[in-house]
């Protein structure tokens, strides 16, 4: 099995996963904000979770794209590092946004089942980046 060939993957359909999620979560929360009364500053901060969701996926799959391309660990750790903030704000889109509309749900546990998936192929390839090289 070769975790960085299966990561690299994973990041690819990522990347282009992501931009649909992003501006479908944009889209939908315009339309939140017409049709749906919000309390009091309610609105801007998922506005400001959803922006800093894009900001931290963003370097995510940059630092994952070039770690895997070019076999350097600390990008590799970096992006496995952010994988959590983004996997904690996902789920927070998913479950505890004030209006969470069925579709969320269903785009949000897709994004979570990749996230996971990437996570636990990044941490493999980390490790058999980190091992010492033998020859035999």
């Amino acid at each position: 099995m070769n975790a960085s060939l299966i990561y690299e993957i994973l990041m690819y359909l990522n990347s282009f996963y992501f931009g649909m999620y992003a501006a479908f979560e944009v889209g939908v929360g315009v339309l939140k904000a017409i049709n749906l009364n919000y309390g009091e500053n309610v609105l801007s901060r998922e506005a400001s979770i959803l922006l800093s969701l894009c900001l931290i996926e963003t370097v995510r799959i940059v630092f994952g794209r070039k770690s895997s391309l070019s076999d350097r660990g600390w990008q590799a750790t970096a992006s496995v590092i952010l994988t959590l903030p983004s996997l904690a704000i996902v789920i927070y889109l998913c479950c505890f946004q004030t209006y969470v509309l069925k579709l969320e749900i269903i785009l949000s546990a897709l994004m979570i089942t990749l996230q996971g998936a990437e996570l636990i192929y990044a941490s493999i390839f980390i490790c058999t980046m980190c091992r010492p090289v033998t020859y035999t």
